[in-house]
C-alpha cells in the first residue's frame, strides 16, 4: 500500500475516530487490510503513540532513605510496569526534569557511562542554557567489542544543554599506576580530569559487582582477578572504582589503576547524583551510601523497599 492510503487511513482512523469496520466499507477493502495499514503507519513513523502519565514520587520511601543517609534529595519513582526497561525509563525522565531545575548558564557537568546512564540519556530533551560544559568522569573505552555507550552518553548530554563535551578516549582500568601517571600527563587528559574535579554536578550509575558487570564483559579483568576481587568484599563500583559494603574501596592497588575522578571528591560537589534501578544492586547501592559518595539519589519503588529492607535486617555490617 502506498504512502498516501496509508495517511489517509491514519488519519481517518486516529484524528476522525473512524473504526477499522467504518473505514474499511468507506474504502472498499478488508477490515484485515485496514488493520494491517494502521500497523504499518506505526512501523513506517507515520504514526507515533505516546502514553504520557503523571510521574509522581513515593514520598514515604524517600522520606525514610534521605533521613537515614542524611541525603539532600532522594527521588522514588513508582513501579507502573515492572519491567527494568519502562522503570529506567521512568527514573530517567524523573532525573531529566530534576536537571532542568538545577542545571545554570556556565555549569560543569560529569557524566560516567553504563546502561542505566544509556537509559537516561535517551529521556534528555533540549533545555535553554549557555557556557555549560559536559565532561566524562572515567575513562570510556573498552578493551573488547562490548561496547561502554561513552560517546554516546555523551553526545545526548551534549546535544541537551547544547553544550561543549570533553570525554576521556583512555581506558578506565591499565595495567599499572605508572601508565596512569603517563596518559594523565598529557595535557588534553590532564585538563579533562581537572574539568571533572570542578564540576558543580555529577551523575552517575552504581555498577553491580558480577560478572553481568560491564567491566567484566568488556575484559578489563580475567575470571580469576574479578573472582579476588569479589573475594576481597567488593560489593559495586562508582566511575569504575570499586568499593565494599561499607563503602571502602577495597583494592588500592586497582584504584591506583583507575583513570577518573577519584571517589573523594564526589563527597565535594553540590550535587552527587546517583542512578541506580533493580533489587540486584541493593547492596552496591547501600556500599555507595555508606561511603558517602552521593548526595542524591534516583531510583525505582521496588530498589527503594529493599534498601530498607535490607537495612531493618541489620545486615550492613556484613562483609559480602
Amino acid at each position: 500500500m502506498d504512502i498516501k492510503k496509508l495517511l489517509k487511513i491514519a488519519r481517518l482512523y486516529y484524528e476522525m475516530g473512524l473504526t477499522q469496520e467504518q473505514i474499511a466499507q468507506q474504502e472498499k477493502v478488508s477490515r484485515a487490510t485496514i488493520s494491517r495499514a494502521l500497523d504499518a503507519a506505526i512501523k513506517q513513523g507515520i504514526v507515533e503513540i505516546k502514553i504520557r502519565y503523571p510521574l509522581n514520587s513515593i514520598e514515604d520511601l524517600e522520606e525514610k532513605i534521605s533521613k537515614k543517609y542524611a541525603l539532600k534529595k532522594v527521588y522514588v519513582v513508582p513501579v507502573i510496569v515492572s519491567y527494568p526497561e519502562i522503570i529506567k525509563k521512568d527514573v530517567g525522565r524523573a532525573l531529566f526534569r530534576f536537571l532542568e531545575q538545577i542545571v545554570k548558564d556556565n555549569d560543569i557537568i560529569g557524566i560516567s557511562w553504563g546502561m542505566t546512564m544509556a537509559a537516561v540519556a535517551e529521556q534528555l530533551e533540549r533545555v535553554e542554557r549557555t557556557g555549560v560544559k559536559i565532561v566524562q568522569l572515567n575513562g570510556g573505552v573498552g578493551k573488547s567489542y562490548f561496547a561502554t555507550n561513552a560517546s554516546t552518553i555523551l553526545e545526548a548530554f551534549t546535544n541537551a544543554f547544547s553544550a561543549v563535551p570533553y570525554s576521556l578516549p583512555v581506558p578506565t582500568i591499565v595495567d599499572s599506576p605508572e601508565i596512569v601517571n603517563v596518559i594523565c600527563s598529557d595535557s588534553r587528559i590532564r585538563d579533562t580530569l581537572e574539568l571533572a574535579s570542578n564540576s558543580r554536578i555529577a551523575i552517575y550509575g552504581i555498577g553491580k559487582a558480577s560478572i553481568d558487570s560491564i567491566l567484566f564483559k568488556t575484559g578489563y579483568f580475567t575470571p580469576e582477578e574479578y573472582e579476588e576481587l569479589l573475594n576481597k568484599g567488593a560489593v559495586g563500583d562508582i566511575c569504575s572504582r570499586y568499593f565494599n559494603i561499607q563503602g571502602e574501596i577495597c583494592d588500592k592497588y586497582l584504584d591506583s589503576r583507575t583513570i577518573g575522578i577519584p571517589l573523594n571528591l564526589l563527597k565535594e560537589k553540590e550535587y552527587a547524583i546517583a542512578v541506580a534501578v533493580g533489587e540486584d544492586k541493593v547492596k552496591s547501592i547501600i556500599g555507595a551510601l555508606q561511603g558517602g559518595y552521593l548526595n542524591c539519589l534516583f531510583t525505582d519503588e521496588i530498589t527503594a523497599n529493599a534498601i530498607l529492607n535490607y537495612q531493618e535486617r541489620g545486615r550492613i555490617n556484613e562483609s559480602s
